[in-house]
């Protein structure tokens, strides 16, 4: 893979942001109409960035513009690390993220640091799994299930499935009126855990996970 493969589209997060607050009411369907030029992967991502930098509030489905964070100009709510690299940097670094390139690849690419790839992709994994508790958390207390117990990547983790929708906890979540998985969620469960402990096991991946 070349440098050139990543140049056409270069993220401008202060972009993303603008159209935010133009609409400042929508879903993603809504910008991402806009935004079209945006790879849906990577737009998901900077809206999880804008959410947990709270410039953006997510209700269910619907995302709206926090006026009164973003009126305030400072950067407190931003990861420090952020603040020592450059926006081109960082675009290549989500850009590579969300298209499932090796760390090693971005690294000799780019010549990105070990320690500046861990940095990276474990803010963006933890973005993506604090994102997907909070939805978990609201399905929870609808419909309280209990969780399919497995080790991933030599960590014991919690699994719930809602809307064909896998869900991932740290924790065991309580509830009295938590019933069992079906037989059929059950067996989706397995079949989704299956296909990413497989990609878990090939070395590309255990590679990228070297840094992260």
């Amino acid at each position: 893979m070349e440098c050139k493969d990543f140049e056409p589209s270069i993220i401008q997060e202060k972009r993303i942001l603008r159209l935010c607050k133009r609409l400042d009411k929508f879903s993603f369907e809504d910008i991402s109409t806009i935004a079209d030029d945006v790879e849906e992967s990577v737009l998901e991502l900077l809206l999880l960035t804008l959410v947990n930098e709270k410039k953006l509030i997510k209700n269910g489905g619907i995302y709206l513009y926090n006026k009164k964070i973003c009126a305030n100009k400072s950067s407190l709510n931003q990861p420090q690390f952020l603040q020592h690299h450059s926006k081109q940097d960082a675009d290549y670094m989500l850009k590579g993220f969300c298209a499932d390139v090796e760390a090693f690849k971005m690294m000799d690419l780019f010549g990105f640091s070990t320690h500046v790839m861990n940095k990276y992709y474990t803010y963006f994994r933890t973005l993506i799994y604090e994102q997907q508790l909070k939805e978990l958390l609201e399905y929870f207390k609808k419909t309280p299930k209990m969780s399919q117990e497995r080790v991933y990547m030599n960590t014991k983790v919690y699994l719930y499935l809602y809307d064909h929708k896998l869900f991932v906890s740290n924790k065991y979540l309580v509830s009295k009126d938590a019933r069992k998985h079906r037989e059929e969620e059950r067996l989706e469960i397995k079949n989704i855990y299956l296909k990413s402990y497989r990609k878990v096991q090939s070395r590309p991946f255990l590679i990228n996970s070297i840094c992260t």
